[in-house]
């Protein structure tokens, strides 16, 4: 099974595209095998894995995360005020001073048809002073294309963080839905409700009844994914794995 996803994605879509597909789907998905169990011991689950491979549905999952994750990029990048690795570059930027020196005077000793803007000048232009930085980058990541794994990991990071924060509604939806769904299933195994909410130790003893150490592990599971949804996926989350990229890509100056 393992082999199958790696032979049907290369390293960087599995982490950035696949990874999210799946985390988006495992909260309904651990929730149906604590109820239905037999779903594992009866090889079903392998089955239906084979399928979906064959059919293109995992592949159409990471597409899913991809292109949600792209519209959070795109306005991500509007309030960021462009790219962390343009940005970054700016004489306003919160590098200090002298390392963004030596990364502007890197650049400019490789590309000398580049006219790396003064702080004035960027003041005065900064439109044109980004189109300056942006262009140099591209050429620094061509450079380090497949040579620089921190770089390659840091976008594979990034393009995690991303697609994750595309996929939130959905993985959030998911895992309320398994949430509702299982606290619906163990009261409707409850056949003393006014009796048991009268009598604590009753109740207790009902709900062990109505569900197994799977189904409220399930259901742990489920809660710890809404409140990971909710705090760690947002965009500040993803803002960080970009900058994390950038300046991973900027480190490699320091090298050449």
């Amino acid at each position: 099974m393992v082999e199958d996803l790696k032979n049907l994605f290369d390293g960087y879509s599995r982490q950035a595209r696949l990874f999210p597909a799946l985390l988006t789907v495992f909260t309904p998905l651990v929730t149906a095998l604590a109820w239905f169990p037999e779903l594992v011991t009866s090889h079903i689950a392998s089955t239906l894995l084979t399928i979906a491979t064959s059919c293109g549905l995992l592949y159409w999952l990471s597409s899913i995360a991809r292109s949600r994750g792209k519209i959070v990029e795109r306005r991500l990048l509007d309030e960021w005020g462009g790219w962390p690795t343009t940005y970054l570059l700016r004489h306003t930027s919160r590098l200090d001073e002298h390392t963004r020196r030596r990364y502007h005077q890197y650049l400019a000793a490789r590309l000398p048809d580049l006219q790396f803007p003064s702080h004035a000048d960027e003041k005065k232009n900064q439109v044109a002073a980004d189109a300056i930085y942006a262009s140099a980058i591209k050429w620094l990541k061509e450079k380090v294309r497949k040579t620089a794994p921190l770089v390659d990991k840091e976008n594979a990071q990034y393009g995690f963080r991303r697609n994750m924060r595309g996929m939130r509604t959905m993985g959030l939806w998911g895992a309320l839905i398994a949430i509702v769904a299982s606290l619906v299933a163990i009261a409707a195994q409850i056949d003393v409700w006014p009796q048991a909410v009268a009598d604590m130790k009753l109740f207790i003893a009902e709900l062990r009844k109505a569900g197994n150490p799977a189904i409220w592990g399930a259901l742990v599971i489920d809660i710890l994914a809404v409140l990971a949804w909710t705090l760690v996926v947002n965009d500040e989350w993803v803002k960080g794995g970009a900058e994390q990229y950038a300046e991973a890509l900027f480190a490699t100056c320091e090298r050449s």
